[in-house]
């Protein structure tokens, strides 16, 4: 493993991928015959990856994925070394409400090593949306153009909500570059442009009503964001084409951005959220 080089110190067991997810599928609600199922179901050369426990905090991780190439140096980091028990409930949420085409090629895309960290997070509205909601995955049709949408959504109020999900990388790499030559501990604050978090989102969508169709994004992002010019860029787009945007993560808290209060509570009670500033900072 990378991290036994890099960052040996943080390693307190080692172990496998096929193992830990034997062990941490028997923490949930899976039968020991859906376990063992869903291990033959995971492609190589991820179901090969190895694991270890992160000694600062206490959870299996397992090592797979590239490492950012940036300007001819190569940055290794948390997107290397994921949670098993997010990757558990990507698949558990794959298995449930993906045809199983549909979820024979979501696999072999999670089995892809450029692929895996925006592959991984499409899952995650989806294990947010209480059990009895309708949600269909990739859906043709109601897009712009040829685009699908990551999911549609049956809303309580009778609405459906169009969801695209984005994995944003480029502000990570924007500060790497600026921090590259500099001695960590005198590195600059992150300084980027929200506007990159938003790009391609409108040309997913057709114009619509929200009352009836309310369109958006969940954006998975690494660096916090400037509140307000984070809140500008949004109002920025296209008011007929995009209605809400979530930056969230695997945890129960997000930021959601929308242009009507009454969509926001919508909102945090269908994806079951609390309110959060951990994405976001007044700081530049």
């Amino acid at each position: 493993m990378y991290i036994e080089n890099i960052f040996p110190e943080v390693i307190g067991e080692k172990s496998t991928l096929k193992e830990q997810l034997k062990i941490e599928g028997a923490k949930t609600n899976f039968t020991q015959s859906q376990i063992s199922e869903l291990v033959k179901f995971i492609p190589e050369p991820l179901i090969s990856s190895e694991a270890f426990l992160d000694k600062l905090t206490n959870q299996w991780h397992y090592e797979f994925g590239l490492p950012y190439d940036i300007e001819n140096s190569l940055y290794w980091g948390t997107h290397m070394w994921i949670p098993v028990k997010h990757l558990l409930i990507a698949l558990q949420s794959a298995m449930i409400y993906l045809p199983k085409a549909k979820l024979t090629e979501y696999l072999a895309r999670l089995a892809n090593a450029s692929k895996h960290q925006s592959t991984l997070v499409e899952m995650i509205p989806a294990q947010k949306l209480k059990p009895e909601t309708p949600r269909e995955f990739e859906v043709a049709g109601l897009g712009s153009g040829n685009h699908t949408v990551d999911w549609v959504i049956q809303g309580h109020d009778g609405r459906t909500v169009m969801l695209d999900v984005k994995r944003r990388v480029a502000d990570f790499i924007n500060q790497a570059k600026v921090i590259s030559p500099c001695d960590l501990e005198q590195a600059p604050s992150p300084s980027h442009d929200p506007k990159i978090l938003f790009k391609s989102i409108e040309s997913k969508f057709k114009p619509s009503n929200p009352n009836s169709r309310l369109q958006g994004a969940w954006i998975v992002t690494d660096i916090k964001q400037n509140s307000v010019r984070l809140k500008e860029e949004f109002m920025a787009l296209d008011e007929t084409l995009v209605h809400f945007v979530i930056i969230g993560d695997w945890d129960n808290d997000a930021h959601i951005l929308v242009r009507n209060s009454e969509d926001y509570i919508f909102l945090q009670d269908l994806f079951q959220l609390t309110s959060s500033e951990r994405f976001t900072s007044l700081m530049e």
